[in-house]
């Protein structure tokens, strides 16, 4: 092709626009070629390709096509036009940040609770990922039936302190399915003593309120807790829990 004429796949490879939206376009009277070929097939300019990258700036800033071809046509458009889809694209883009930011810190939480563990198991490592994913929803589902005192006190914690939790829960949950798949008796001294140490640990994350969240989980199902344990390793866990308590090891 000549020198400033370009095919409709040369266009293409220039703009990185696909022979799809370049005939949408044309379709639509948005970009239309400069001219055919004997052949039928569309040949564009150097001005046309500026047009194309006008347009695909402007769709940066979320404008609609509609709202592209008005402003090429004209050649001018009000500043306040501009100046709300520079905002509106601010917004976007600081929420962007903001969700980029909190998925960092998760990982960095994750490499720092698993750092120390040769071997993990993936129904724990899934559980404490859900954990960190569906957060926003835990804190909604205490506000909804605590104060805000015993709230603020449970999620309101340094970065430390919620690491330090996690690899004692990791620990311990860990510590269960190994008893489970020893096949450990529930009422050894080797299970209670486990247990006793997921109870504390249980209060330790709860700031001592244990027991009022205890009372409060059979009656409602608005929140369903990760749970990285099998039916085996639930029935397990029961049955130790039960003799835990109604011997006061």
């Amino acid at each position: 092709m000549g020198k400033g004429v370009f095919t409709i796949g040369e266009l293409v490879q220039k703009s990185g626009v696909s022979i799809r939206t370049l005939r949408y376009y044309d379709s639509i009277d948005l970009l239309k070629p400069r001219d055919y070929t004997e052949g039928g097939h569309r040949r564009y300019s150097k001005e046309d390709l500026t047009i194309l990258q006008n347009i695909k700036s402007l769709q940066f800033l979320g404008l609609s096509l509609k709202d592209i071809k008005i402003m090429l046509q004209k050649n001018t458009v009000e500043g306040e036009v501009i100046l709300k889809s520079l905002k509106h694209q601010k917004h976007l883009f600081e929420a962007k940040k903001l969700e980029i930011t909190n998925i960092l810190s998760d990982l960095n939480h994750l490499m720092e609770t698993i750092e120390d563990e040769e071997i993990i198991n993936i129904e724990i490592f899934c559980a404490m990922l859900q954990k960190l994913m569906f957060v926003a929803d835990t804190e909604k589902w205490f506000k909804e039936h605590f104060s805000k005192d015993i709230t603020d006190e449970l999620f309101n914690i340094k970065k430390s302190e919620e690491i330090d939790l996690d690899k004692k829960w990791t620990k311990v949950l860990s510590e269960i399915k190994h008893l489970t798949s020893t096949d450990a008796i529930p009422s050894s001294k080797e299970t209670q003593e486990t247990i006793e140490t997921l109870l504390l640990l249980m209060d330790e994350t709860l700031k001592g309120n244990l027991d009022l969240v205890e009372e409060k989980l059979p009656s409602t199902e608005s929140l369903s807790f990760p749970n990285p344990f099998t039916a085996k390793e639930q029935k397990f866990l029961k049955e130790a829990m039960e003799f835990y308590r109604n011997n006061s090891y």
